[in-house]
Order: C-alpha cells, then sequence, then structure tokens
C-alpha cells in the first residue's frame, strides 16, 4: 500500500477500527480525492493569473510615462519671476493711497503708480496681503505687475515703497529682467511689520513704485 494516496490508507484504516462500520468508503474516498484534486487545480489558476495580473501592473508602472508640466512663458528672466497670473489694478482689502514722494536716495527715476511707466516698465495692477499687527491690520505681501511694452529687453531694479501716515516706512528692491511684451510678477514681503509695528485703525497707508540702481 505505499503507492496509494494518503487518504485511501486513511480511510481504510478507520474502516479497520470500525469507525465507519457497515459503510462502503470508496465513493467516500474517491469523491475526497477529487475535490482535493480540483481545490488544487483551483489555487494554482488563482496564483498563477493573481502573479501575472501583478506582474503587468507593476511593468505598466514601471513604463508609465511621466507627467508633462507646461509652464507657460511669462517673457520674464531672474530670480523674481512667477508664473502666477497677471494683476489688473489695485486689489487689497483695505485702502491705500499713491504717495509722490520716492523716498530713497537710491532711486534713478520718479515715482509711479498703477498705469504710470518707468525705463519702458508699465504697473499694470498690485495685489496686497494683509495681516494683522497691533490694533489694525498691515500690508504684509505686495504683488507688483510690470509689463514690457517696448521692443527692448530690458533688465532694472523695480522698487516698492511704503508709508504709513504719508511717512517713509520701508522700501525694497527686485531686480529683474523682462523680455519685449511680458510681464514681470515681483513680490515684496515684510513680515517684520507683524512683530515691529504697533498699528491702529486710525493709520494710513500710501505706496509708490520707482526704479533703484542695479548693484
Amino acid at each position: 500500500m505505499s503507492d496509494i494516496d494518503p487518504l485511501i490508507k486513511r480511510e481504510m484504516q478507520w474502516m479497520a477500527l470500525g469507525i465507519l462500520e457497515n459503510r462502503d468508503l470508496a465513493p467516500v474516498i474517491i469523491s475526497r480525492v477529487r475535490r482535493q484534486k480540483i481545490r488544487r487545480i483551483l489555487a494554482s489558476f488563482v496564483a498563477v493569473l493573481a502573479i501575472s495580473g501583478l506582474s503587468i501592473s507593476i511593468f505598466d508602472f514601471l513604463n508609465k510615462p511621466g507627467a508633462i508640466v507646461v509652464v507657460p512663458d511669462s517673457g520674464v528672466n531672474g530670480n523674481n519671476s512667477t508664473t502666477q497670473p497677471e494683476i489688473i489694478g489695485l486689489q487689497s482689502d483695505y485702502p491705500v493711497t499713491w504717495e509722490q514722494s520716492v523716498g530713497d536716495l537710491g532711486a534713478i527715476s520718479g515715482a509711479g503708480g498703477i498705469g504710470d511707466t518707468l525705463g519702458g516698465l508699465t504697473a499694470t495692477g498690485l495685489k496686497i496681503s494683509w495681516e494683522r499687527c497691533g490694533q489694525g491690520q498691515c500690508p504684509v505681501t505686495w504683488v507688483l505687475s510690470l509689463r514690457n511694452n517696448t521692443q527692448d529687453l530690458i533688465s532694472t531694479a523695480p522698487s516698492l515703497g511704503i508709508f504709513t501716515s504719508h511717512t517713509p516706512l520701508v522700501s525694497d528692491s527686485r531686480p529683474t529682467t523682462v523680455l519685449p511684451g511680458g510681464t514681470a510678477l515681483l513680490v515684496y514681503t515684510f513680515p517684520e511689520f507683524k512683530d515691529s509695528l504697533a498699528t491702529s485703525p486710525r493709520d494710513t497707508w500710501q505706496w509708490n513704485w520707482y526704479l533703484a540702481q542695479l548693484r
């Protein structure tokens, strides 16, 4: 009985012990062996399908081309160029006015506002973001939109001057190069306002932009 299926051997031993006395074991043995073989075949088939599907998924994932990000050409070169949409007009939650005084000895041009052109660059818009400081609000982030309407490449340092109650407060420059017909969005941030200024709702805010000397 060395070549007999182990299941058959076990069933024959049970018959000898009288566990299944007065019952023909042949149909039971054949049925169990058949079910066992069918289960093994089905398990092998499912395993092959799972491995094949996993292999195909891994192959497709590894060979999938990377996403292509298209960055629109803003016509701006340098560290201050961005891909933000062009800003038109004044965008501010609180009122600001234009101040004529330049407020910086390094200025090489007069002061300008929205719509003014200095050195071939025209200010098309200004967006201001405010944050709480003291008892009032402070204009912490300024985004100035400048367009080059000339046919020449312009390299300069547009500067932003900020005044509070008509007193010069701070100014900052953003050297940039703008292609003909291109637009530069220059971001000026003053996080120190939140920590150093004690403003009140009565304070007024003014601004201008001008061209400073390239360093």
